[in-house]
Formats: structure tokens, sequence, C-alpha cells
């Protein structure tokens, strides 16, 4: 297996595997969505949950353990770090955006990459951390509730 495949082999099972632990407890889960950000020296990730047919953000997840939120999002990015780091190491250009989905019956996995640079000084004039919504449109939650 070359470095690029096997980075993120290891990145996208630890992601479910996060999300998998964090929503345990909570029923009508059908789907993760992990999205995460690296540019600019600034690094986002957070996973969101298809709970009874509409995706959540997780402190919203009915049935998880909110005091796990913190380790769940540190843990994201830390993984993404880590990946990157491994990138680097073997020479290849690392992704500035990632976009992961897991189906969880059934097991299927998709995961996106971008390679430009999306946020910043002449490119979106929105934050990273809207990626979701980019990502997601209509079926996203919003960030600024209500909208």
């Amino acid at each position: 297996m070359d470095a690029e495949k096997r980075i993120l082999q290891e990145l996208a099972s630890s992601w479910v595997s996060l999300a998998a632990e964090y929503a345990e407890n909570a029923v009508g889960v059908t789907a993760y969505y992990i999205y995460g950000s690296s540019e600019h020296g600034a690094s986002t990730a957070n996973a969101y949950f298809e709970q009874d047919g509409v995706v959540v953000f997780p402190d919203l997840l009915v049935g998880a353990d909110d005091e796990l939120l913190w380790d769940l999002q540190d843990a994201l990015v830390d993984d993404m770090l880590d990946a990157k780091a491994a990138f680097v190491a073997a020479g290849l250009p690392a992704p500035t955006e990632y976009r992961l989905e897991y189906r969880v019956e059934g097991g299927k996995l998709d995961l996106q990459l971008e390679f430009e640079q999306l946020y910043g000084p002449g490119l979106r004039e929105k934050s990273p951390i809207e990626g979701i919504e980019y990502w997601l449109g209509d079926r996203a939650p919003k960030l600024i509730r209500g909208e």
C-alpha cells in the first residue's frame, strides 16, 4: 500500500472509531459526517451525526455523552495534524480539507479531499467552521441556529 493510502486509511479508521464511540448510546444514528480543515496555520475538525433523518451538531445528538465532546473534537484535530505530518514526512502534499461520510448500516465510507487553499484573503469570505454547510448544503446544521 502506498503512503497516501495508508495515511488516509489510518485517519478514516480513527475518525470513524471516534464518532462511533461518541454516538454509542444514541439511537437512530444512520451516518457520521466528519469535516476537517487545515490551512493558513489554523485547523478545525468536527463530527456531525444523522439521527432520525436530521444532521445535527454533536452537542445535539440525543443519547450522546456531551461531556466527551471536547475530547472528540480534540482527537479529530490531533488525528488530522498527525496525518498532515505523515504526508509531509512522506514528501506528499497534505490535503487542506477532509470530508468523511460514513453510513452506519453497511459500513459505507466516502472520503473526499481538497488540496487547494479555500479560506482566507481573496478566497471564501466565510470560515472553515462553516465547511459542513458548504459540503452538505441545506441538510447541514446551521452554525447560527435559526437561519
